[in-house]
């Protein structure tokens, strides 16, 4: 296949985003800041420039896409099988994670709460300052923050062991009162399927 022919990967603006959605520029943006809709953006001088992979934008379609349960195929192989409840937990997981990086946009510390245990806890370093305990500082610390449109995340590495998953999560252009113009994350969360979730 010539390369004019294979489809174009990427979406470079608003304008495009939102053709592809078949929705309003307005209604992405918000998708993007409230929704975690996974959109890019690249440093210029002046003014960034966003842009998105299709493949991210369909799999967050998918996830945020209610549709009944699939029929079961009677010819239906266990790899096939063993696949698609890879990608099912696969999802689950960038749709968890999802709820934390909606909330750091927004700064919303309660739109994080639905992605961590009740008796979550953390333990790490925040701009040099060494924390463990409760959940609950993430959820403080990112309200005082304030949002942080322009965060850039990315998952570097999803390992799924039985009903464990260990997630890392490096996030750039972290913004707000408390961490400055451009400040970098690099977060490893280990969620555990409890009751099927």
């Amino acid at each position: 296949m010539s390369p004019r022919n294979i489809p174009q990967k990427t979406l470079e603006s608003w304008k495009q985003i939102a053709g592809y959605l078949d929705r309003s520029e307005r209604t992405v943006r918000r998708w993007e800041a409230s929704e975690g809709l996974p959109v890019h953006r690249r440093e210029h001088e002046k003014q960034d420039t966003v842009f998105a992979y299709r493949h991210e934008i369909e799999a967050w379609s998918r996830l945020h896409t209610k549709c009944p349960g699939p029929v079961p195929s009677e010819d239906a192989t266990p790899a096939k099988a063993s696949a698609n409840a890879y990608l099912t937990e696969h999802d689950a997981i960038t749709r968890t994670m999802h709820c934390y990086i909606a909330g750091a946009r927004a700064g919303d510390g309660d739109l994080m709460r639905p992605a961590f245990h009740p008796s979550a806890t953390i333990s790490g370093y925040c701009q040099g300052v060494e924390y463990s305990g409760s959940v609950e500082h993430v959820f403080r610390w990112v309200a005082e923050n304030g949002p942080a449109p322009n965060i850039n995340p990315r998952f570097a590495r999803i390992e799924i062991i039985e009903t464990i998953a260990v997630v890392h999560l490096e996030v750039q252009r972290w913004s707000g009162k408390l961490a400055g113009a451009n400040a970098r994350a690099s977060d490893v969360f280990t969620l555990l399927k409890c009751n099927g979730e």
